[in-house]
């Protein structure tokens, strides 16, 4: 494992926590979940190397009264996929999949949401390029990731300066291949992530940062579907297992020297120095409940993927929000 395996996990995630203020309530009027769980119970978990190494190094993998089936996924979209197959039952992804699967009727509920301090994304220039600014991006080539979290942030760094994904000539790269793409000057800029994009400006000192690129907090969400919700024993482990992931970021964020070491340099073999900017750029996680303003993020985030022609029609969001488990949240906050 390395670098790449933990770049990955962050990118297939996403961002927007601005409110909207004509945001509705969640779909469903559920408010508690049941707490019975019955032995034979199991939960099936899609994870993008997040949740498992967080949840042993915090110990809040074991003892758990339901037995975990792991799946590893390499991104958001594939993880989707493995929901529209019935294969997961819980997982962690960010703003944008749940938009796009919305879309196109795919069952799906946001469960738990919580927003990453901004910075492990960067509008990045080719070496020698004039570009200063989002507004210098009209017409240029920009290299992203369609359907993840780096196009997300191109259209929320659009929209500040009232341009729209028609304005520029996107380039569609994978997330790890936008550094060299940009380095042979394939693209005028493009977005890249941490710790790409320190790698990157340090091997071109005549690339930059573009000014004025997005800035609001990065927001990640736990998903399932309302078919999982149909099952009294899945919904009450789904309610042990929010409760373990509350209290397992809880513990990371005030444990990140001991998570560097266990997790990025043991596991993944990323040299200390990545780690830290990997880790320093993405905690603390706070955790916010599912209601108007978190919902709100998401429509604002739908709706400039629909006004972007991104999307072929406007997405109601709050239909794939889910509130029953704001309690266990705030239960594992105490």
């Amino acid at each position: 494992m390395s670098t790449l395996f933990a770049v990955l996990a962050l990118a297939a995630c996403g961002s927007d926590a601005d409110s909207a203020s004509s945001a509705g309530a969640p779909t469903t009027a559920v408010t508690s979940y049941p707490t019975t769980i019955p032995a034979d119970t199991t939960l099936r978990v899609g994870d993008q190397n997040q949740l498992k190494a967080t949840l042993d190094l915090a110990g809040q993998s074991t003892g758990t009264p339901y037995k975990v089936d792991w799946s590893t996924f390499a991104s958001g979209p594939l993880l989707l996929e493995a929901f529209r197959a019935s294969a997961v039952d819980i997982g962690v992804v960010a703003d944008t999949p749940p938009v796009i699967a919305a879309a196109s009727g795919q069952d799906l509920a946001v469960i738990a949401a919580w927003n990453n301090p901004p910075g492990q994304l960067a509008l990045t220039t080719k070496p020698g390029s004039p570009i200063r600014s989002v507004a210098d991006l009209k017409g240029k080539k920009v290299a992203i990731t369609t359907g993840t979290i780096l196009q997300a942030y191109l259209l929320r760094s659009l929209d500040s300066v009232g341009l729209e994904q028609k304005d520029v000539s996107i380039v569609n790269l994978a997330i790890t291949d936008i550094s060299a793409a940009l380095a042979r000057g394939d693209a005028d800029a493009g977005v890249t992530v941490e710790p790409l994009s320190t790698a990157y400006l340090q091997a071109n000192p005549t690339a930059h940062k573009i000014d004025g690129a997005d800035a609001s907090p990065m927001v990640q969400y736990l998903i399932t579907t309302r078919k999982v919700l149909s099952d009294p024993a899945k919904q009450a482990a789904l309610g042990d297992f929010i409760q373990r992931w509350v209290k397992a970021v809880d513990w990371r964020d005030s444990h990140t020297e001991e998570y560097i070491d266990k997790y990025y340099v043991e596991q993944l073999k990323v040299p200390v120095s990545t780690a830290k900017v990997l880790v320093g750029t993405g905690v603390p996680s706070t955790f916010v409940p599912i209601d108007a303003t978190s919902i709100g993020g998401a429509q604002k985030l739908a709706d400039l993927f629909y006004s972007s022609g991104v999307l072929p029609k406007k997405v109601d969001i709050s239909k794939v929000f889910d509130a029953r488990y704001n309690s266990a949240v705030k239960e594992a906050q105490k």
